[in-house]
């Protein structure tokens, strides 16, 4: 088995605007991911077609992976048992064990599926992961350019994969400093996929082939971030993931919006927000994150300026079994697929796809009236506008009715309605309203439902002849018969 990619699937590259991804041919790219970290260690071959069938269909883009992850298994074991490295040794990996992942990327391709791929989970750096367990540190400065060659030549003709670094530890971790691990790391990277010595702090313009992120802890809301502990002056850093985290009350709408301000462009998106299914607190305390919770966290981030957004569920990250189910792990990975945010995931890239959010401006709280100014974790009204359209898109998290401060001109405002819980897109009196207006300019919508689990999208335009068809329609994203991938080749000897 050897790491050569089909080349079905086309590259993926930086918009000129440095706001999103997109395809050679300029089409905006829908980055809606998976979080499988463990896939390659703790998912058999059998499965793995069923997993992947099951995520393009719901909508889902991309897979976030890790090659070389102790989460679950210290050893870094594959499903048939094969540790990761020879002796521990980071410089000896396992010729075994990564045909597995050579496999698994070769799939995702097949299936019509980007990877974002991590070479190393970060407490294989640090030395202790985020539950407070200790672990060998294998990673250093010493070897982490050489591993990163290697694996970054092993899929260089891979159009689907992508790359990301740090791995939920922060570079400057209880009083250490390890950036200069992470830059190797980079560096090596960059040996590897373009055959070329680029250096971590110059040849911004070489990096723009090679757009790599670092993945943030969530130490707190001030410091979650890939720019947490990093500054512009670091060539290779292509684009800012965020760690919102799996807290209850956080607010990744601010965020979002801290890191779209910033002088240096760069794409930002929420590539590790709260988990379905995931406890609400650490130590559990009996609460967990629903569907609601999750397509909050999306839709805010959209609409204040991410370029996409990462979905999760506690049971999927970990892959786990049947037998392995607990209070925090209520759920066997296979059972978890169907859960219901991830089946609605299917109407947040039906959103994407039929409308201009890429190139939309993030409002801030000024479009709204005094009075819907409200931070609160259930109420928070997040508000777009498509400039070229002249379209505004409003998240109301609880439905319920809005204040608008449209600009000056025709009181008559077609709007129509999508429901992100069933991808239903409908409009009133005939498929558009006209919106009451106040003498001061104040437009009043009303949605359909409110309350908690309630949340509504409004989309309203001026323009006559924009508004007379439905704006949304989801779409069918499963695969077809002609690229429906073959039965599981039964190729490893184990």
């Amino acid at each position: 088995m050897t790491g050569g990619g089909s080349g079905r699937m086309r590259p993926l590259h930086i918009s000129g605007n440095g706001r999103y991804f997109e395809y050679q041919d300029g089409t905006p790219f829908p980055w809606i991911a998976d979080t499988v970290w463990t896939l390659p260690q703790r998912i058999k071959a059998d499965d793995v077609d069923y997993l992947m069938r099951k995520r393009r269909e719901q909508g889902f883009t991309m897979l976030q992976i890790v090659a070389l992850d102790p989460e679950r298994d210290e050893e870094m074991r594959s499903p048939a048992g094969e540790p990761a490295l020879v002796n521990g040794d980071l410089l000896t990996p396992n010729e075994r064990y990564f045909a597995y992942l050579d496999w698994t990327i070769d799939r995702a391709e097949q299936h019509g599926l980007y990877v974002l791929l991590l070479p190393v989970w970060g407490q294989l750096v640090t030395g202790d992961n985020w539950m407070g367990g200790r672990f060998n540190i294998v990673v250093d400065e010493r070897n982490a350019y050489e591993y990163a060659r290697w694996l970054g030549h092993r899929y260089h003709d891979h159009p689907n994969v992508l790359w990301c670094l740090g791995g939920d530890r922060q570079p400057l971790h209880e009083g250490k400093d390890y950036r200069d691990i992470w830059r190797r790391m980079a560096e090596g990277l960059a040996k590897g996929v373009l055959g070329k010595d680029l250096r971590y702090d110059r040849d911004f313009e070489e990096w723009r082939h090679l757009p790599i992120t670092y993945h943030p802890s969530c130490i707190s809301q001030d410091e979650c971030s890939t720019m947490s502990f990093w500054n512009d002056d670091e060539a290779w850093i292509g684009f800012v993931m965020l760690q919102s985290g799996h807290g209850k009350e956080s607010k990744n709408w601010r965020l979002v919006a801290n890191e779209y301000r910033r002088e240096h462009i760069r794409p930002v998106w929420d590539g590790e927000p709260a988990y379905e299914q995931m406890p609400t607190s650490w130590p559990p305390r009996g609460e967990f994150h629903d569907s609601w919770m999750v397509r909050r966290r999306a839709y805010w981030s959209l609409f204040a300026g991410a370029f996409g957004y990462t979905y999760g569920h506690c049971s999927v990250w970990s892959s786990i079994s049947e037998k392995e189910r607990n209070t925090m792990f209520r759920y066997d990975w296979f059972d978890a697929l169907d859960a219901e945010g991830a089946n609605q995931i299917r109407y947040l890239r039906a959103f994407i796809e039929s409308t201009d959010i890429m190139a939309c401006q993030p409002m801030d709280d000024s479009v709204l009236a005094t009075a819907e100014r409200d931070e609160g974790i259930t109420r928070h009204i997040q508000v777009c506008r498509d400039g070229g359209r002249s379209r505004y898109y409003v998240y109301l998290p609880s439905g319920g009715s809005v204040n608008l401060q449209l600009p000056d001109g025709d009181s008559t405002h077609w709007v129509w309605w999508f429901n992100p819980r069933s991808g239903e897109c409908q409009g009133i009196d005939g498929n558009r309203i006209s919106v009451a207006r106040r003498a001061d300019g104040i437009a009043h919508v009303q949605a359909p439902g409110q309350g908690n689990g309630q949340d509504w999208i409004a989309i309203i335009g001026s323009r006559a002849d924009d508004g007379v068809s439905v704006p949304i329609i989801v779409g069918d994203y499963g695969e077809s018969k002609e690229e429906k991938p073959d039965g599981v080749d039964k190729i490893f000897a184990w």
